[in-house]
């Protein structure tokens, strides 16, 4: 299982979003050093700037570096032209799109690939072709053309799930079909559309595909694609895979990728979201307290996060006693009661959590009020 990074393409597509020729070296410098195997920096046709940021990350990095293309010679030969090692060449498949976007028929489609990869080849690129909107071209169609650019000398099919429309049942079954009946690799490239692009992510790996297409913090157009973070995290906690990536390294990633994109993570975000170490029901805090996984998947430390700990309306008294410990305080039981209380009032006046600050403020006024030396 290996991982294609594409936050520098498919994540810089994002509509507002633009990287400059340095955020992307920083990025992809720090997706290298995590164990990124492969980093889709650009779209080296595109523009001036795109086409100086693959040839100087190819330059920067040891990882594979790939740029993208349409099935079109001057486009292949712009890729070829920065030294990156490997291209991805993208192709509609399905009669949608070959119909009312490029408007043309499928023969020509299956001439443009097949001429495109074989250009690709002889420049001596590793060679990633997509089969744009998959997840909507008949099955006979799909597997003719993965048997026309395997022949033609690609290395894998990108499986696009272009408007995220694949359930991970229908995703495991068709990757595993098509690596029956062709014998190509295959990446899975999963839109987020329905909420669904990690999952299928996953689905697809299980069924044989050899590689995920990934983002940071999930970015993308629309709903964004698979997050990179999601998906090698659930790879250990779920599967027991190690991916060779470095999970302590996701909370930086996600946080520079935020900065430089503008794009601000989400609240409830899977292993880089605010909340998701971030505990206060009593039941829960009692729970952790006495064994760190009975209400989190993973150590929070192993992906570069840490627990932490905040008094609202339904905190309760472990969470007290532990503050006051670490305050080199105890207190007897009514006492912790009656500061529970008082605390809780406070939440909900509030209406929110107390801060650090707030909650030994408040422990303090409670003692000083009680007559209590801290």
């Amino acid at each position: 299982m290996r991982l294609d990074d594409t936050t520098l393409r498919d994540g810089h597509q994002t509509p507002g979003v633009t990287f400059t020729v340095e955020e992307k070296i920083e990025i992809a410098r720090m997706l290298d050093e995590a164990g990124v195997h492969q980093i889709e920096a650009g779209i080296p046709v595109s523009s001036p700037e795109d086409e100086e940021a693959v040839k100087r990350i190819s330059k920067e990095v040891s990882a594979s570096v790939m740029g993208w293309s349409r099935a079109h010679p001057r486009d292949v030969e712009a890729v070829a032209r920065t030294g990156a090692d490997a291209i991805a060449i993208s192709m509609p498949t399905s009669p949608l799109h070959l119909k009312y976007k490029l408007g043309i028929g499928w023969r020509e489609a299956l001439s443009r690939i097949r001429e495109a990869v074989r250009l690709a080849k002889n420049l001596g690129l590793y060679v990633s072709v997509s089969a744009e909107d998959g997840s909507r071209t008949p099955y006979r169609l799909l597997r003719q053309y993965a048997e026309v650019i395997l022949e033609a000398g690609a290395d894998r099919l990108r499986l696009a799930d272009t408007i995220g429309i694949l359930t991970p049942d229908i995703t495991k079954k068709l990757v595993r079909r098509i690596i029956r009946d062709v014998g190509i690799e295959v990446e899975i490239h999963a839109h987020n559309d329905l909420g669904l692009a990690v999952a299928n992510t996953l689905a697809a790996l299980e069924g044989g595909a050899s590689w995920a297409s990934v983002t940071v913090n999930g970015l993308g157009e629309r709903a964004g694609n698979a997050a990179l973070e999601a998906v090698v995290t659930a790879l250990k906690v779920i599967y027991g895979k190690d991916v060779g990536f470095k999970l302590d390294r996701l909370y930086r990633l996600s946080r520079l990728v935020e900065k430089v994109s503008g794009i601000p993570v989400g609240y409830f975000t899977p292993i880089v979201g605010e909340n998701v170490f971030r505990h206060s029901s009593g039941i829960h805090v009692d729970g952790l307290l006495k064994h760190p996984y009975t209400y989190q998947p993973i150590s929070p430390e192993e992906v570069g996060r840490k627990t932490e700990f905040v008094f609202d309306k339904y905190s309760g008294k472990a969470l007290i006693n532990w503050k006051l410990k670490a305050m080199g305080l105890k207190l007897p039981e009514t006492y912790v009661e009656e500061l529970r209380m008082l605390l809780v009032q406070k939440a909900y006046r509030l209406k929110r959590a107390l801060r650090e600050e707030e909650l030994e403020a408040e422990i303090k006024g409670f003692l000083a009020l009680k007559g209590l030396k801290i």
